[in-house]
């Protein structure tokens, strides 16, 4: 673990020395500020249900921004054959960077409980519906993240990785959106069920379920195992 725990620091230093974690964070606390003073103070829905609907589409479009530079700046910089050579395995590579973006999704996350205060002040939420949206969300951000990191390392342009995370994030997010156009009742169920959107809607309404959170987790992982063995063939 001492070599993804290294490549862990390195990717750190590497975002807070740039301003794309700086920009990336403000950007998504200015706009979940803004939905949810919308949301509460200009509807009177004092609830956080459509703050993590509009969070969670937010965070589809920003965290691909994260993510796009995790392998792109190595190929950009001519530092990954560097990498390649240390003695890291592939795995802890992909680790260490998929820990230290997942670590700015956490900042993010941290940074939107400032909007929870004035529920608490003026009103009597659901805590348990609040935590468990908040559980939704941080394994939601971990599977795009992983999802962008895989992109990052099949392109060499930030842009284009950024590009095609996002489109594939929104297609996961919309998919169910597909099983109107379906007459097999077992596609509609697939659909379904690798929509992140519906799964992502329970947790919103407080309900964490045990298939709904291997689902996320298991995503997470197949992806970071084909980014694992997409690095060790590059070798």
């Amino acid at each position: 673990m001492k070599g993804a725990l290294a490549v862990y620091q390195k990717e750190l230093r590497l975002y807070f020395r740039s301003p794309i974690a700086y920009f990336v964070m403000a950007i998504f606390l200015v706009g979940t500020g803004y939905f949810f003073t919308y949301s509460i103070f200009l509807t009177g829905n004092a609830r956080m249900t459509e703050t993590f609907q509009n969070m969670a589409i937010l965070l589809l479009l920003v965290l691909p921004v994260v993510s796009m530079r995790l392998f792109t700046s190595e190929y950009n910089g001519r530092t990954m054959e560097l990498l390649a050579t240390l003695p890291l395995r592939p795995w802890q590579i992909v680790l260490g960077k998929f820990a230290g973006a997942v670590t700015i999704l956490l900042l993010m996350t941290a940074g939107t409980l400032i909007d929870v205060v004035p529920l608490y002040l003026f009103g009597n939420p659901e805590g348990m519906t609040i935590l468990s949206g908040y559980i939704g969300f941080i394994l939601l951000g971990m599977t795009c993240l992983a999802i962008g990191q895989l992109f990052s390392a099949l392109t060499q342009n930030q842009i284009v990785a950024a590009l095609i995370t996002v489109a594939v994030l929104l297609a996961f997010w919309f998919i169910a959106n597909a099983q109107r156009f379906q007459t097999s009742y077992a596609w509609r169920n697939v659909l379904g069920y690798l929509s992140f959107s519906r799964h992502f809607e329970e947790f919103v309404q407080g309900l964490v379920r045990t298939e709904s959170v291997i689902f996320y987790l298991v995503v997470c992982a197949i992806v970071l195992v084909l980014n694992t063995s997409y690095l060790r063939w590059q070798r």
